[in-house]
């Protein structure tokens, strides 16, 4: 069984420059440079800094099919990054028995290199397949909580899947990722039983330096920093794994993120003023 991280603590929208992009729902998608598209009529809204998708089955037809949301985002800017990763914590209320259908929630990094990276999340069970590699990894997960999940990829060399900051997986990619058009794809779907996602993030780059304070990776520690180390903070605490996304907040290399590594983060936010 996976275990639950704490909910990360959301002060406000944040723009992040650098080589990180980050989608914080507290505005629709399509808002921060997605491309939407849909099927049928999916029911989605905003609240307490979640985007949800209500998805139905049956509305535009007899099932199988029904509502889909989905978005999709480019990956151009970082075709050759040697470190890159995608983070999202979402919960859904559907059925494992959806999975087949590739719903309720899904999360897709592909295109037309020939690699790619495919999760199929339900309520309480995620299925994990690579492109062209047989064989696949079910997760079992604790129903009615959000969980983050993150894959890092270092070129040819080497994937990593986690999920709430335990290691799941990993293993030889068959290729580096992300090549010319490939692309992230996030989707709510209803196959033919009705389920409701909520998403809290999504965000993708090159995978900060351990240690530097500068989760951006645009080679300064500032305020835009300042809103991701005080998430760590909030997150973890003396001997509290911050996880595999807090790295970059962890200076004593103690794999927690405390008041010590504020200290030090704190100096570096001074310096770069």
């Amino acid at each position: 069984m996976v275990r639950t991280s704490t909910a990360f603590l959301l002060l406000m929208a944040v723009p992040v420059l650098g080589q990180v992009v980050s989608y914080e729902a507290n505005s629709f998608p399509e808002k921060d440079g997605w491309e939407r598209s849909v099927n049928c009529e999916p029911i989605r809204w905003l609240e307490n800094g979640w985007y949800f998708q209500h998805l139905r089955s049956g509305i535009c037809g007899p099932p199988p099919g029904g509502d889909m949301d989905r978005f999709i985002r480019p990956l151009d800017d970082f075709i050759g990054a040697d470190r890159f990763f995608i983070e999202w914590q979402v919960e859904s209320t559907g059925s494992r028995e959806e999975i087949d259908g590739v719903a309720p929630a899904a999360m897709v990094a592909a295109g037309f290199s020939g690699v790619g990276y495919n999760f199929v999340i339900s309520k309480d069970l995620v299925r994990f397949a690579r492109d062209f590699v047989p064989g696949l990894t079910w997760i079992r997960i604790e129903p009615d909580v959000p969980h983050t999940y993150r894959l890092e990829l270092f070129e040819a060399e080497l994937f990593i899947v986690y999920v709430d900051g335990e290691e799941i997986i990993r293993g030889e990619p068959n290729g580096p990722f992300p090549r010319a058009r490939d692309v992230i794809s996030c989707r709510g779907k209803s196959w033919y039983l009705e389920s409701t996602n909520r998403w809290d993030y999504v965000r993708y780059g090159v995978i900060p330096e351990d240690g530097s304070g500068d989760f951006d990776s645009d080679d300064d520690v500032d305020e835009d920093d300042y809103y991701f180390f005080h998430e760590c903070l909030a997150a973890s605490g003396p001997d509290i794994d911050a996880g595999p996304g807090c790295r970059f907040a962890d200076f004593d290399n103690d794999s927690d993120v405390d008041l010590e590594d504020f200290a030090v983060f704190q100096a570096l936010l001074t310096d770069s003023d």
